[in-house]
């Protein structure tokens, strides 16, 4: 439909939808009250509000910041999708001498944890906080107060499948490759520069919607290494791959009602932005589907699980 909600026009328009066939046992305005509450609009961006995300502390003990992911992974999963788990170790942690001797109090680590819906936030929050102990010690949970105003940011492709998978289930959404090949305006450019552009589509299974997306990959060959090009080639379409679709999914604003219960529209006035990412998301994007040089195999990534590869790397065969 190509119109961008506001969450509470949003809420009242989907109100109608939610209660299509629900008998009214309480008086209507009551209900309706109860409804547009509970209702939670999720969109493919990291969650960056105090509701939705929480700040632990008095996370104590030598463990390392691997550990101590793992630990609240396992406590906060139960309750609903989580999109981050960010572990901040003390500034200086104390020796076991220094612990064992009294010469120093151990310093403590904290940790945000994000979720996409704020009433999950607050389950965890309610169950965990005082009540769930790391090396014998209760971790205190609560609401992120301190939250700096940002701009929204898009999700990294890998975190989009996993909350259209959680939302939509797996067989309510599929994916297609409209196109992939070079920029028509590579000639234009350094000719060194490899610039390849894919258009994805998604849909939305049982509501008659799609949105779709275009996406750039650019990597630049050393010409004084032509055997190079074509796990550059493969890399830049990777990169193209995977925006696209990180832009598709971007439009795409679901509605969640207390039950359970989802809503979909695709907001097409969003504008394909070229997202800036992490040295972490870009290493883990050129390693996927790099060819090895000695056997000729081309590997893969969890991120690139569905039925889309097939086409990537028939592309690829086409372009390497």
């Amino acid at each position: 439909m190509g119109y961008h909600f506001k969450p509470k026009v949003c809420k009242t328009f989907w109100y109608m939808y939610l209660t299509m066939g629900h008998s009214m046992a309480v008086r209507p305005e009551d209900q309706q009250n109860h409804i547009l509450q509970s209702l939670e609009v999720v969109e493919f961006t990291r969650p960056n509000t105090s509701d939705r995300v929480l700040y632990v502390s008095k996370i104590c003990g030598r463990l390392s910041k691997e550990e101590v992911v793992l630990k609240l992974h396992e406590a906060f999963k139960p309750y609903g999708l989580i999109n981050d788990i960010q572990v901040y170790p003390p500034a200086q942690l104390p020796t076991p001498a220094e612990v064992e001797q009294g010469e120093k109090p151990e310093e403590c680590s904290y940790a945000f944890v994000k979720f996409y819906l704020a009433r999950d936030a607050a389950k965890a929050r309610a169950g965990l906080s005082g009540k769930y102990f790391i090396v014998g010690q209760p971790i205190l949970v609560q609401n992120a107060t301190k939250m700096k105003k940002r701009a929204p940011y898009p999700l990294p492709y890998a975190k989009c499948l996993e909350v259209a998978n959680y939302f939509l289930g797996f067989d309510g959404w599929n994916s297609d490759v409209v196109w992939m090949g070079r920029d028509p305006e590579s000639s234009r450019h350094d000719p060194n520069t490899l610039r390849y552009i894919c258009v994805g589509r998604i849909e939305i299974r049982g509501w008659n919607l799609s949105s779709e997306g275009v996406g750039l990959g650019e990597m630049v060959l050393d010409p004084t290494s032509p055997q190079e090009r074509g796990r550059l080639t493969q890399a830049a379409m990777n990169i193209a791959f995977n925006r696209a679709f990180q832009n598709a999914f971007s439009k795409v604003i679901l509605v969640i009602l207390e039950n359970g219960k989802v809503a979909v529209e695709i907001n097409n006035k969003e504008p394909d932005v070229t997202p800036l990412y992490t040295a972490e998301e870009e290493a883990q994007m050129l390693q996927v589907n790099v060819r090895d040089e000695e056997t000729g195999e081309v590997g893969t990534d969890e991120e690139m699980e569905d039925d889309n590869v097939a086409l990537l790397l028939a592309a690829l065969e086409n372009y390497s």
